[in-house]
């Protein structure tokens, strides 16, 4: 999850290995094949480096479960299967999964305590979520995620060519909380098909000179954002959520921290598999 220069999906995503001229209509050429949306919705533009690597090898990128026909790709990649693929390579790793499908009021009463009084509070203080798939939304999360990326070295990649491949197919989606001045606060990615959605981007606007009122704010919108989104799925027919993976272990803090902190919206501890074939 960062600008280029990181690896996304396996494959480098990062500047150029060219420039000048050649590189420039050697850029023009490429965008004429990249994914586009036939709504015209915005479409995040990946690297040189990504967009040259899909034309040697072609990759379809699916999630949930193994598309019926086999697409027409070198490489198919699948993620949060609920069990692994057959003669895949698998990976399997620990999430968090909430079933959108119970009442309203049991989704609430399985958030933490705590975390139900901050959600309230980001409420009365103005903090509002929507759905903002925009060229300036994007642009401004991956400045954030950029700046991020800059002060803590060991976040991963941003994985803008995976994004771009569920942009156009509609499968991706982008949602922010807002100051009541509508000033960005967290952003959240999501892969969106059939009946499931997974969180796969996160950004916080924290201060990273430590302003603990910032920091503190962005926290509580951070709570209100899940649950915002939580609704707004189940609303649209979403049966599960989700939250993305989590962390098995203890000698990470920061991690486990994070993992804390995704049990606290309630939900069912499961594996999922990620696999390539």
């Amino acid at each position: 999850m960062t600008l280029g220069g990181q690896i996304s999906n396996g494959h480098y995503d990062g500047a150029g290995l060219t420039n000048g001229a050649a590189a420039s209509q050697l850029s023009r050429n490429l965008d004429r094949n990249c994914p586009a949306r036939a709504d015209d919705m915005f479409v995040p533009i990946p690297s040189l480096v990504w967009r040259l690597y899909r034309q040697l090898v072609r990759t379809d990128v699916q999630y949930f479960a193994r598309p019926d026909a086999l697409p027409n790709a070198d490489i198919l990649k699948l993620y949060s299967l609920s069990a692994p693929a057959p003669n895949g390579s698998n990976t399997i790793y620990p999430t968090i999964l909430v079933d959108l499908q119970q009442p309203e009021d049991a989704l609430w009463n399985g958030v933490e305590h705590k975390n139900r009084k901050v959600i309230r509070q980001a409420a009365r203080e103005g903090v509002t979520v929507m759905e903002d798939l925009s060229k300036q939304s994007w642009d401004a999360f991956s400045a954030a995620y950029a700046r991020l990326k800059g002060f803590k070295k060991n976040i991963g990649a941003m994985c803008v060519g995976h994004v771009s491949d569920l942009a156009a197919k509609g499968n991706f989606v982008l949602t922010a909380s807002r100051t009541a001045n509508g000033n960005i606060l967290s952003w959240h990615g999501y892969a969106h098909c059939r009946d499931q959605v997974c969180l796969i981007n996160t950004v916080s606007a924290t201060n990273l000179t430590n302003d603990s009122h910032q920091n503190n704010l962005v926290g509580r919108a951070h709570r209100l954002h899940h649950w915002q989104d939580m609704l707004r799925f189940k609303a649209q027919g979403v049966a599960f959520y989700d939250l993305g993976g989590v962390y098995p272990g203890t000698e990470d803090q920061k991690q486990a921290n994070i993992a804390k902190f995704k049990r606290g919206f309630g939900g069912a501890a499961v594996d999922r598999s990620a696999a390539t074939l």
